[in-house]
């Protein structure tokens, strides 16, 4: 279950060392911890205990922090409302880790964790720009804190997260320069994230896939898993039988939504909440997502009220035979945002915006493209590269959102061919 809560956090194949460090309830809201007794088959790490941090921690073992640090932080930070937020009392304790970790490296992954997920966005919505620098600065100390800027064998380097130490650091800088209003600070913060860009590609792992990479934002997780095959961020919809599909039937999609969000009795919400589908990406109260499978899972509830749409999704191999496979309703509401972030190999992600009644009034940027949603108009776009979502509209926007096997998966019997040209159909 472990592996599936790493795809479902975006590291896919990148968790190994989360079956050493990590407990159960750090990744996501809605998992118990282990029992009151129960051997939890943690290594014994000799953990300290000091009075401005509300949790133990390890002088030695970063991962060990970072899996205490958002732990206790998730904990505070998903409540019974719909505005998931940390409080200004929480967010003065994640200033004191931040404080603590500039002193301790060996918590700086920790710091950096609780800032770039927890800490983003206050409950007003309102960005704390200093906290997404201080996540960047944490992030590229925590590097050295874990001897990732050494050449390490590959399996130390995926073990030691090493790739997310770098990874982020080089998005968070390269989105702070490209977003900042002083020209010479914007300008320094984009060449610090290129900086850290070439230092990862000065490691093995990397060192063939990253040479066509020129900016942070080209990094992308699929090239890893399928080397020499074309990585694009995004797909012309013509080329992919899943798409087409899912313009042919949009009408249909629309119908049974429209239903359900008509229902005096607030269903969609009934639905969200039943299920228990957390995230810390949005402008909290910003986006709400509903099930309809994941991980082979289906959401009987929303089958019953949608039977045509889970009919037709479940008639998809790309859909019913990919072992990791979500598809969601995801409402995202006016004036919100999604952080810039990194989804997991292998998989590709389609959506569909159902209810889109604003065009040019919601978009996504993935890597280096830009594009806005259509209502009936499927994007299908690589998730592995960082990718980051605005609506500047006046109405919700529904989008059905589907991770499916990536066409060169050889490991799921998803019914696409795996291109070997940037124009081949899968």
């Amino acid at each position: 279950w472990l592996k599936k809560v790493a795809h479902a956090w975006g590291l896919g194949g990148r968790f190994s060392w989360m079956l050493k460090w990590a407990y159960p309830a750090v990744l996501l809201g809605g998992l118990a911890s282990l029992p009151a007794g129960q051997d939890s088959g943690l290594p014994d790490v000799p953990v300290v205990r000091v009075p401005d941090l509300p949790f133990e921690y390890s002088p030695h073992v970063d991962l060990y922090n970072q899996g205490k640090a958002v732990q206790y932080f998730e904990e505070h930070f998903y409540n019974e409302g719909t505005v998931w937020a940390l409080s200004e009392e929480k967010l003065k304790e994640a200033d004191r880790l931040r404080l603590r970790a500039l002193q301790e490296p060996v918590l700086a992954l920790a710091a950096a964790q609780v800032l770039y997920l927890y800490s983003w966005f206050r409950a007003s919505g309102e960005l704390i720009r200093e906290n997404v620098l201080s996540a960047a600065q944490l992030f590229e100390r925590s590097i050295g804190a874990a001897d990732c800027d050494k050449q390490l064998p590959n399996d130390y380097w995926v073990d030691q997260a090493c790739d997310i130490r770098w990874t982020h650091a080089a998005m968070l800088y390269n989105w702070l320069g490209e977003t900042e209003s002083d020209a010479a600070a914007g300008a320094a913060m984009v060449e610090h994230g290129q900086a850290l860009l070439e230092g990862l590609k000065g490691h093995p792992r990397f060192a063939t896939v990253g040479k066509t990479w020129t900016s942070p934002v080209q990094i992308n997780f699929n090239s890893l898993r399928f080397p020499g095959v074309p990585s694009r961020s995004t797909w012309p919809t013509k080329q992919v039988p899943l798409a087409r599909f899912l313009e042919e039937h949009h009408a249909e999609f629309k119908a049974e939504l429209q239903a359900i969000i008509e229902d005096p009795r607030d269903i969609f919400e009934q639905l969200r909440r039943a299920d228990g589908s957390k995230e810390c990406l949005a402008t909290p109260g910003g986006w709400d997502t509903v099930r309809i499978v994941r991980y082979g899972h289906w959401y009987d509830a929303f089958c019953q009220l949608a039977p045509q749409t889970c009919k037709l999704l479940r008639s998809r191999p790309e859909v019913t035979n990919c072992n990791f496979v979500n598809a969601n309703y995801q409402k995202l509401y006016p004036n919100s945002h999604l952080k810039p972030h990194f989804g997991n190999a292998p998989r590709l992600a389609a959506h569909l915006p159902v209810i889109a009644p604003e065009p040019l009034r919601a978009g996504m940027t993935v890597g280096l493209d830009k594009t806005f949603w259509f209502e009936g108009k499927v994007v299908v776009f690589d998730d592995t590269f960082p990718h980051a979502v605005s609506h500047w509209g006046k109405s919700p926007r529904y989008v059905l959102n589907i991770w499916f096997c990536h066409p060169c998966d050889e490991d799921n019997k998803h019914g696409q061919t795996c291109p070997q040209h940037p124009s081949d159909n899968f």
